[in-house]
This record gives C-alpha cells, sequence and structure tokens, in this order.
C-alpha cells in the first residue's frame, strides 16, 4: 500500500515538472514570438519608412545632377523626333531617333546609378526614437548612420504628351522617366522601394493635325 502511493506520489511530480517545463518553453516562444512580431511590423516599418523617404530625395537630387550634367546642352526636339506632312501641312508621320534616344537613356541611367550609389553608401539618418516603433517617437533622439542596402538599379525610359494649343496646335512634350529601385534590408526583414523622377526633356507646338495614333499611344510605347 506505501509502495503505490509512493509510486502515485512520483508520478504526480514528475507530471507537474513537466508541466512546469511545458509551460516556461510556451512563455519563451511567446516571449520571442512577440519580440520578433514588434519588431517586423513596427519597428522595421518604421525604420523602412524612414529610409524610403531619404531614399526618394536621394534619388531625385542624384536624377536632377544626371540629367544636368548628361544633357549639358539643351536637345532640340528635331534631334528626338521626325516629322512629315503632306501637302496639306497635315502630320501624315512621325519617328523617333532610335540612336540619341538610347544614347541619352544610358548615359542618364550611369550618371544616375553612380551619383545614387555614392549617397546611398553614406547610409541613412535614423533617429534614435524610430528604433522604438513608436510613430510619436521617431522623429526624436540622435541620429545613427544605418546602411542598410543593396546596390540599386536604375531604369529610363522616354515618354511623351500632346496637348491641344489651339486649332491645329498640339504642344509635345518629351519626358524622361527615371526609375530607382532600392531594396533595404534589415535582419529577418527586408522590403523594395521604388522612385520615379520625371524630367522634360524637350517640347515644341505642332502646326497641323495629329494622327489620332500618337494622341492615343504615344511615340515610345
Amino acid at each position: 500500500m506505501i509502495e503505490c502511493t509512493e509510486n502515485y506520489i512520483w508520478h504526480k511530480k514528475r507530471k507537474k515538472r513537466s508541466f512546469k517545463r511545458f509551460f516556461s518553453l510556451f512563455l519563451v516562444f511567446s516571449i520571442v514570438l512577440g519580440f520578433y512580431l514588434y519588431y517586423k511590423h513596427a519597428i522595421c516599418e518604421q525604420i523602412f519608412k524612414i529610409c524610403a523617404n531619404q531614399a526618394y530625395s536621394f534619388s531625385t537630387e542624384s536624377v536632377n545632377s544626371a540629367v544636368l550634367v548628361s544633357l549639358n546642352n539643351k536637345i532640340e526636339y528635331n534631334e528626338l523626333i521626325y516629322i512629315e506632312k503632306n501637302n496639306s501641312g497635315e502630320i501624315v508621320f512621325m519617328s523617333t531617333n532610335s540612336l540619341k534616344v538610347n544614347t541619352i537613356n544610358r548615359q542618364v541611367a550611369t550618371a544616375t546609378y553612380e551619383l545614387l550609389k555614392n549617397k546611398l553608401n553614406n547610409g541613412f539618418n535614423i533617429p534614435l526614437g524610430a528604433f522604438t516603433g513608436i510613430n510619436l517617437l521617431s522623429g526624436y533622439g540622435t541620429n545613427i548612420k544605418l546602411k542598410i542596402i543593396n546596390t540599386p538599379s536604375v531604369v529610363c525610359e522616354f515618354v511623351s504628351k500632346f496637348t491641344s494649343v489651339g486649332i491645329n496646335q498640339t504642344l509635345h512634350s518629351i519626358y524622361i522617366d527615371v526609375i530607382s529601385t532600392i531594396e533595404l534590408n534589415m535582419p529577418l526583414n527586408s522590403t523594395t522601394t521604388t522612385c520615379k523622377t520625371q524630367i522634360l526633356i524637350s517640347e515644341t507646338v505642332l502646326v497641323g493635325k495629329v494622327p489620332d495614333i500618337y494622341l492615343k499611344d504615344g511615340l515610345f510605347n
């Protein structure tokens, strides 16, 4: 009888210890999971938001400087667009100077990439308060230099816009869109931010009716 009682007590204590061990492991797991979720969805999001705003500013500055360096002389409209008219003065055909367009694309993309990479290599200024993950504190505290980027990618695209400015008069504006993609990386988390900057390259007023196909689809699509 005593032996049965001792076995019962031993099994009861063992079961109690197993429960405590399980509860301790569950508590530790819950705390770690809670910290991870707060880090991922509060702290990282706050830091990524600040970095994205600074990345956009870096990208815009780089594009403007790249265009200024690459296109130090004003681009004439007829360097980019070839126009044919019929005897009535109506526009019957328009085409782009592909060689010139591709050259400008390459020059601007290369210059933007180099300037942007240099800016990003210096890191982002992140206020210490941002590491709390609390919006109200994100702008406070000493700035900390944070380098959380991979090498950016830069793509350039020409776009055009036709605007009616009078009878048989159409303003044709040519822009270059510079699209910078920057990957932001932190431990256990990452995101990608895309910055698009549009720069006016050239424009002119076309006299004569412009075919609907160009008005609808543009020249660079």
